[in-house]
């Protein structure tokens, strides 16, 4: 028993040791910083020199430290500091490298290149920042949970059915845009920041949609042959009207969003979203360019907006005249309440609830 208080007692002097004071917290975390950065740099530089034994020793100890840290720091009010958030992504950081380095002790050659493997470390790497997310109140670890969860679904699907063609990845895309869309307006008014970046992880989504095609407009509009880009993975069919429509709504939605609440982080994705369909809707047909469809009909759509906007207003008639002879100074009667003669003691006499 006594062995036992000893070990919990020397557990909790260390714990306390690698709780950040919040009067220091950004001194660690400027050390947090060039401390990830040279973990990474060992994992590149070296890489063809060490065995994968120290490699996973090293990210998994550079993670425990640096997340450990983040996850001990008190919290002093509903969201993290500015420290804190940057031990969380430090410690995701390295804990992500870490799943890819235990992928390839388990037998995975270039694990981010094949989609099974891609497929497990995503779905970890979404249920840590999630629960990172949760547990502290971090908004920027719930984007990186929605966005880890996406390249996941992505690649659960490219593992399991084995499609042919990218047509089933963008369906894939379009429903988890859609599902991040309606978990963000659920979110609205009780976790307002979790909800922007979730519009920030469907809008990333959708982008990456528009990405799928931009073969298309990189074999018309410059001298590189479609060849090359196959070789590379990039597939270029021109993408039909539905998709055009999707991209043009997703990115106008983005943009109305960022400008009704005011947030940077959805209006320029809905403008890289637009500029993508610009580049496919640019794309001229197969008899020949001609106004016909989406630079006439967006033309005539936003001349329509324009002209309501610019419209002839009818001015609102004047106040009327108070007893004083100028406008608003109408009387004003005091509201009835308890003692006076008014509907209120009425009531009472009769023994009603006022």
């Amino acid at each position: 028993m006594a062995d036992a208080n000893d070990l919990r007692a020397a557990a909790g002097r260390g714990l306390a040791v690698l709780t950040p004071h919040p009067h220091r917290g950004d001194l660690i975390a400027a050390g947090a910083v060039p401390l990830t950065l040279g973990v990474l740099l060992v994992n590149v530089r070296l890489h063809a020199t060490w065995s994968l034994g120290p490699f996973v020793v090293l990210d998994l100890l550079a993670c425990a430290l640096v997340l450990g840290m983040g996850l001990l720091a008190p919290r002093e009010g509903e969201r993290p500091r500015a420290y804190q958030e940057v031990l969380l992504l430090a410690g995701l950081l390295l804990g992500f490298l870490a799943l890819v380095r235990v992928a390839e002790l388990l037998g995975a050659d270039a694990p981010l290149l094949h989609a099974g493997s891609r497929t497990w470390i995503f779905a970890v790497a979404a249920i840590a920042a999630a629960w990172v997310a949760r547990g502290r109140g971090s908004a920027v670890c719930a984007l990186l949970a929605a966005l880890a969860g996406v390249v996941a679904a992505v690649s659960f699907v490219a593992w399991a059915f084995a499609p042919k063609g990218p047509g089933a990845t963008r369906w894939v895309l379009l429903g988890l845009a859609i599902a991040l869309v309606l978990a963000a307006l659920a979110r609205r008014e009780r976790q307002r920041r979790e909800s922007v970046y979730l519009i920030d992880a469907a809008g990333v989504t959708v982008l990456a949609l528009g990405v799928t095609f931009l073969g298309a407009a990189v074999t018309t509009f410059t001298p590189v042959p479609g060849a090359a880009l196959n070789f590379f993975g990039i597939p270029w069919s021109v993408p039909g009207g539905g998709w055009k429509l999707v991209l043009l709504a997703a990115g106008l939605g983005l943009l109305a969003y960022g400008s009704v609440d005011r947030e940077p982080g959805p209006s320029w994705l809905g403008v890289l979203v637009l500029a993508v369909f610009v580049a496919l809707a640019g794309i001229p047909a197969a008899g020949g360019a001609s106004l016909w469809f989406w630079p006439l009909v967006l033309m005539l759509l936003g001349g329509v907006a324009v002209a309501a906007g610019l419209r002839p207003r009818q001015e609102l008639p004047p106040e009327p005249p108070g007893p004083g002879g100028r406008p608003g100074d109408a009387p004003t009667e005091p509201l009835p309440g308890p003692g006076s003669g008014s509907l209120w003691a009425s009531r009472r006499g009769r023994g009603e609830r006022p």
